[in-house]
């Protein structure tokens, strides 16, 4: 299960801003620097459309991940979703594997006798830090990143610049009570429309 909140990230806005109140306040990782290029797939008669989900192959450095993601709940930012991956090098790979990761069987079957096609791309480069918490019941472990980058579709491309936080593990309460603080102090604006949406939109 996937509990995330997305935001814009104001243009100018410095990494040593975003993270000034980590730093002083909560435990951070070092950074880990990704460079992601993900193509998303749907069916030719929009399977994964009818699903309000997401379909993609993604490459994360040199490691390939195949995801589906169902449809999406939430308000306020956060968005609650099933999401499942699998490493694979190949879309078809990754449906034959998912169901092992938990996905519904029939909708894998589903969508690999509808042959996907390529949809629209992402390509951004990820900085993601582990975030540790809080103490006892309202410790919590998230993943937050900042990711700049480019969205495509056809001839359309649009730019991503966004600040992401995602659930891990922990007290749920106070990872929402962090995620509201934290964009209250750097002023952050809720980004509602996923990638997958917004590469579509163009």
């Amino acid at each position: 299960m996937e509990i995330e909140y997305k935001w814009k990230l104001p243009e100018g806005t410095s990494q040593a801003r975003l993270l000034q109140m980590v730093d002083k306040e909560e435990q951070l990782s070092q950074v880990n620097k990704l460079h992601m290029h993900a193509i998303y797939y749907d069916t030719p008669d929009g399977a994964v459309a009818r699903l309000h989900g997401g379909l993609r192959l993604r490459r994360e450095n040199e490691k390939s991940v195949c995801c589906l993601k169902l449809a999406a709940i939430g308000a306020d930012g956060c968005k609650t979703r099933e999401e499942y991956e699998v490493e694979a090098q190949t879309i078809e790979e990754g449906l034959a594997k998912l169901p092992l990761a938990g996905a519904p069987h029939d909708i894998c079957e589903e969508l690999v006798s509808g042959q996907p096609v390529p949809e629209c791309e992402t390509e951004f480069d990820r900085l993601a830090y582990t975030l540790c918490a809080g103490a006892d019941d309202d410790a919590f472990q998230a993943e937050l990143a900042i990711d700049r980058g480019a969205l495509r579709r056809a001839e359309g491309e649009a730019p991503i610049s966004e600040v992401e936080l995602e659930f891990k593990a922990g007290s749920q309460e106070a990872f929402h009570a962090f995620a509201a603080t934290y964009a209250k102090a750097n002023k952050l604006e809720v980004e509602p429309l996923s990638k997958l949406a917004r590469a579509m939109s163009l």
